[in-house]
């Protein structure tokens, strides 16, 4: 190539394509669950301010893996089948706020034992085919607002029930305008 070419801007410079993406496992809303949800969602931010969580991208992490890879993509979707998990039902009746981080959340009062199962054999697959995720303690629950300030103030009861038939891999894009979530997996849990 020829100084001239570099300064009459003859390059062509091609866009990188990322190699990587952030990734997790996660509880995806049914469109009546996620419609109650919502409506958490918008009573929670008229008490407490914040950033609402968009009806689309209303999710419960089961486990997140950050960072990966896109060549790893094809062994997670093979890892995630035939968990031998049973459908399950829970109701998030719990709302909070933690104050460290300024996340409203939902949750269960109790959680159910084939949640915990699904996140426990998720855990054992991954580790055992070498991925890294997050290891911190399990917490079931549902961000509702972020950035949100609910100092001395009560969020009102509430209880959004969940009939939960699958799990999916979720594929999160960061941009301007927030994170864009892609499903780019799912599978159905045992009914019985």
């Amino acid at each position: 190539m020829k100084n001239s070419d570099l300064c009459a801007g003859r390059i062509a410079i091609e866009p990188s394509i990322p190699e990587t993406a952030r990734f997790f496992f996660a509880l995806w809303p049914d469109t009546a669950t996620c419609a109650q949800l919502d409506k958490s969602v918008r009573r929670a931010h008229e008490i407490c301010g914040g950033r609402p969580t968009r009806a689309a991208t209303i999710h419960l992490t089961l486990v997140f893996l950050g960072e990966l890879e896109l060549a790893r993509v094809d062994e997670l979707l093979a890892l995630a089948g035939d968990m031998g998990v049973a459908a399950f039902e829970f109701k998030l009746t719990r709302f909070g706020w933690w104050p460290h981080n300024r996340i409203v959340w939902a949750a269960p009062e109790k959680s159910p034992r084939e949640l915990g199962q699904l996140v426990e054999r998720l855990r054992e697959r991954l580790g055992g085919a070498g991925f890294r995720f997050d290891t911190k303690p399990f917490v079931p629950h549902i961000t509702l607002l972020r950035k949100a300030n609910c100092k001395d103030k009560a969020l009102p009861p509430g209880e959004v029930g969940w009939h939960v038939e699958d799990f999916v891999l979720v594929k999160s894009v960061l941009s301007e305008s927030g994170a864009a979530y892609e499903v780019v997996g799912r599978w159905r849990l045992i009914n019985r």
